[in-house]
């Protein structure tokens, strides 16, 4: 019999019932999979639960709760062989749409029946892996400010709420930073987006050519200011025409260092801390469950 592993964050907005999950995972007991249900406790609990579960004998290990729960497990499997699978539980699930994992979390477990395995490239902030984006400056300083229980009461409304009061007082900052090891550049950074991933937020595909098997991050960097250049970037991301505009530059990239201290960091929409930081791709650090073609665009092949 094969073994499986569900992390719950009962915390998490939308999370299914442990009864709910303890059914759906008792009818795959036919099927040959044994799925046992592990609860955490506290932030950072459900990397240490992973990790366990994947030495214990796990061949798929599924993070149930929000995407700052699906990195917490994903940090805790990298470097092993099990799976990451995902159970839709939390108030976006951005990475959990963008592959096509059903909402019902029985439908999500059956994929261990129904579904495929591949290699999926990280990202990787400090000493942090992330499976979709990270970014620096403008949406760190949101997600800093957003508190934990306004995210579990008004959801993604919080974001909303709290992004205009950093929109008030958010300002460019020189900042110096070396891609690829090559020479520094100094920029007058509002905004800085690394993509292992296309969808941002749910919401719009900034990032729109990532590829998670390419070896590299996709990067955009935003660097101006002033209410004019503010208001064109901001119509330019939401149309998708930002490439080419006044003060956008992207790349595609391996490595890059920000030196200049006091930047705030997020990583799939969990704050890290602040620069300086080391940014890098980690190629084909994980596995992931996906269904049956899920995830196919986010493929070179």
């Amino acid at each position: 019999m094969e073994r499986a592993a569900i992390i719950l964050n009962r915390r998490a907005r939308n999370a299914p019932s442990t009864e709910r999950l303890l059914a759906a995972a008792g009818a795959l007991r036919p099927d040959g999979w044994q799925v046992e249900l592990k609860v955490t406790g506290g932030p950072g609990e459900a990397t240490s639960l992973a990790r366990d579960a994947a030495a214990a004998g796990a061949h798929v290990v599924f993070a149930c709760g929000g995407d700052g729960t699906l990195n917490e497990v994903a940090n805790g499997l990298v470097g092993g062989e099990a799976a990451l699978g995902v159970i839709r539980g939390g108030m976006g699930n951005v990475f959990a749409k963008e592959i096509g994992v059903p909402r019902a979390p029985e439908a999500a477990l059956r994929l261990l029946v129904d579904g495929e395995q591949r290699r999926f490239d990280l990202g990787l902030a400090g000493e942090r892996y992330f499976i979709a984006m990270c970014g620096v400056g403008f949406d760190a300083g949101v997600v800093r400010r957003v508190p934990g229980r306004a995210k579990r009461l008004a959801g993604s409304a919080s974001y909303a709420v709290w992004g205009a009061l950093e929109l008030l007082g958010h300002r460019s900052r020189r900042t110096r930073l070396t891609v690829d090891s090559g020479a520094f550049e100094e920029v007058d950074l509002y905004w800085l987006l690394l993509g292992n991933t296309r969808s941002y937020g749910g919401v719009i595909d900034i990032t729109a050519g990532a590829r998670v098997d390419d070896g590299r991050l996709d990067a955009y960097v935003f660097a101006g200011g002033g209410l004019p250049w503010l208001l064109g970037t901001a119509l330019r991301v939401a149309t998708k025409r930002q490439d080419g505009g006044r003060g956008i530059g992207f790349r595609r990239l391996r490595e890059l260092t920000i030196e200049t201290a006091g930047l705030p960091v997020q990583a799939d929409g969990e704050y890290l801390g602040e620069t300086p930081m080391a940014f890098a791709v980690a190629a084909s650090a994980l596995t992931v469950l996906l269904p049956p073609g899920g995830g196919a665009a986010l493929f070179s092949a």
